[in-house]
């Protein structure tokens, strides 16, 4: 398998680097920290960058079938002319001379950004698959089995280009979908910078000095690339802003309203300037815009030839037989599709493959119509007042506040900041002492009447409306009063003072109840409490679990929203990228959708092992909830906080008389 540009290898040691901003996991091509905005609005959702989650097998997977594939083997690159060869006069092609004094590796060596010091760190002996740099053009030539596109023909085509001598040297392709805006593939600058790279919009043939050079000031990855653990390539889209608008015609966006423009059967048009073949160690380049035309082929017949790395996120394209696909250097070039009025849409982005034109395998491709409206929110969201009035009209269906809720963004370079709806509590940071205190955590999951017929667990985490009542009322009787995490750590590290009675209720795994019936009986006695919420569940509108609407009136109202993992999966005896996955994931889904990070988790389960908490105590968490029973917690402590488990046969006696307990 090859992604279409190789996807360098990103992610340092956890042991070497905090886990709590996507720079932690982003080094660029001489190992060094890429810096990113803190927090989701430089993040990864999900908006997630990058964590890429890549575990020892998962890395090595790639490149063993890298291997069987020939896809490692590092072609000849070109020169000028001049030093070792002479252009072909019939094909417009150059020769690599025999006496070339550049190398492969020096060329490699000689990647480096605009600003960089020639004289910079020697690059790693890392193949394609795993170099954390572009490769110049000299590696590339046309896609496969295609032919030379007309001149103009594609003028919203984008050549995303790293300066190497002698020149700038295009690595990916994109497309123009706004003034100011290219579309590519994540992995084609996931470890780059906005200062490393040119985008030249509409260019025909490369050396001809064709097309406008812009160069690029925001790097927008999507949120959620690098964070599924099971496919690696998921997300793959990216989203970069020029410097200067474009005067170029744009590309539309295929949407969810025209689906069947790319049914499966329809002739779509790959275009870019990537290899001619998978072994291009002949060292021919063609310099012009290429272009084939390939059947799309539906998810089922897809997933039969690539196996389980497809997704529905994911477009397939190509002939069974073989003989024609996109290649290496192809990446973030678009798949398009006719509209029927003369007119193009922009259906896909290539992403990877296994080889190039191989029978019975396909190119992969970022489905653009599941990335419509969030990619459109982009746009809107980073312009200004008077860039935005430009697409209301060209984007009406998505200029809406509903479209501005989309996902933020992740940004590289400058950009300016916007302040989160909820302002953050700092860390509490230990003052040196140690310190115990009671201060009971009632554990409670539904708040409703269990469905006739429902099995012995479902009976027991549920608690009635009206038994809900009156615990709160019992609480209040007894001289309780409601607190939160976040008060009781700040005690804990701080000394802050606490009530005298202090209880703490908590809500696992944030049922759709929670807010129909938990919600208002807390608002009518006062009192506050934190739900500990599955971000996936809530992410895919599982009726059964609060919607983000729902969060976010529970926070306005001074509820607290935490995690409790991407898809309450167990987090004992797990390696330390699904940890990531599941820390970061989690928190900065909830930071995206509400503003605030949260910083506590419940063990779904009750699994976790001392790998759990340090993995999240990385990731920016300030403590962890156990379903261990127990009311005292202490300093040194705070990721095995303990609770009193709350039963649908809890009366408000027997939970006055819990509360009580010396534990």
């Amino acid at each position: 398998m090859n992604v279409r540009f190789p996807r360098p290898s990103f992610r340092k040691s956890v042991y070497n680097a905090p886990l709590a901003s996507r720079g932690a996991f982003r080094t660029d091509n001489q190992g060094r920290n890429v810096s990113n905005r803190a927090g989701r609005s430089s993040s990864s959702r999900r908006t997630v960058r990058s964590y890429s989650g890549l575990s020892i097998l998962s890395i090595l997977a790639p490149l063993v079938i890298l291997i069987s594939c020939n896809r490692v083997a590092i072609p000849v690159p070109a020169v000028p002319a001049a030093v070792s060869g002479q252009r072909s006069a019939d094909a417009g092609t150059l020769t690599a001379g025999k006496n070339t004094s550049l190398t492969t590796n020096s060329l490699r060596q000689a990647v480096r950004s605009n600003g960089a010091d020639a004289g910079g760190d020697e690059q790693s002996n890392l193949t394609p698959a795993a170099t954390a740099t572009p490769l110049p053009a000299g590696l590339q030539g046309q896609i496969v089995g295609g032919e030379k596109a007309e001149a103009g023909s594609w003028p919203w085509m984008v050549a995303i280009q790293a300066f190497t001598e002698p020149g700038y040297h295009t690595f990916c392709g994109a497309s123009l979908v706004a003034p100011s805006w290219a579309l590519t593939a994540a992995h084609c600058v996931v470890n780059a910078t906005p200062d490393e790279i040119v985008a030249t919009v509409g260019p025909h043939r490369l050396d001809s000095g064709q097309g406008e050079k812009r160069s690029v000031d925001r790097i927008v990855l999507h949120p959620r690339y690098g964070f599924d653990f099971a496919h690696d390539f998921a997300h793959d889209l990216a989203l970069l802003h020029l410097s200067e608008p474009a005067d170029s015609e744009l590309v539309t966006l295929l949407g969810a309203d025209n689906l069947d423009l790319a049914a499966p059967g329809t002739l779509g048009t790959v275009i870019g300037w990537g290899a001619l073949s998978e072994d291009s160690s002949e060292g021919v380049l063609s310099y012009d815009l290429q272009q084939v035309e390939l059947p799309i082929v539906s998810e089922e017949e897809c997933t039969s030839s690539m196996g389980r790395m497809i997704t529905e996120d994911m477009l397939c394209a190509g002939y069974k037989e073989g003989g024609m696909d996109a290649c290496h250097g192809d990446s973030g070039g678009p798949l398009v599709v006719p509209d029927g009025d003369g007119s193009w849409q922009l259906a896909g982005l290539v992403s990877f493959g296994i080889g190039c034109a191989r029978p019975t395998f396909y190119g992969v491709y970022t489905r653009v119509s599941q990335y419509h409206d969030w990619i459109l929110a982009q746009i809107i969201r980073e312009e200004t007042a008077d860039e935005r009035a430009q697409y209301e009209i060209m984007l009406p269906a998505v200029y809406s506040g509903a479209a501005v809720l989309m996902l933020p963004s992740v940004h590289y370079g400058a950009a300016e900041e916007t302040e989160p709806a909820v302002v953050p509590k700092p860390p509490p940071f230990p003052d040196g002492l140690v310190r115990q205190v009671q201060a009971p955590i009632l554990m409670y999951h539904y708040v409703s009447v269990p469905p006739a017929g429902s099995d012995v667990y479902r009976r027991d985490l549920s608690v009635s409306p009206d038994l809900f009542r009156s615990h709160l009322q019992a609480l209040a009787d007894a001289g309780y009063t409601p607190i939160s995490m976040y008060d009781l750590v700040d005690h804990l590290n701080q000394g802050a003072p606490l009530p005298e009675k202090p209880v703490i209720l908590t809500f696992d795994d944030g049922y759709r109840d929670n807010f129909e019936n938990a919600f208002p009986l807390l608002e009518e006695f006062g009192m506050t409490a934190m739900f500990f919420v599955v971000t996936d569940f809530m992410d895919e509108g599982n009726p059964l679990y609060l919607s983000w609407d729902m969060a976010r009136e529970m926070q306005d109202a001074g509820m607290f929203i935490e995690s409790h993992g991407r898809n309450h999966a167990s987090l004992r005896n797990r390696n330390d990228d699904y940890l990531i996955w599941q820390a970061l994931g989690s928190a900065e889904t909830i930071e995206h959708e509400l503003g605030v990070r949260p910083r506590f988790i419940t063990y779904p389960f009750g699994h976790y092992d001392s790998n759990t908490i340090r993995i999240f105590e990385s990731a920016g968490f300030w403590g962890g909830v156990t379903i261990i029973a127990g009311a005292t917690h202490s300093t040194d402590n705070l990721f095995q906080f303990r609770r009193v488990r709350v039963r649908g046969t809890t009366s408000a006696g027997e939970l006055v008389r819990l509360l009580g307990l010396d534990w």
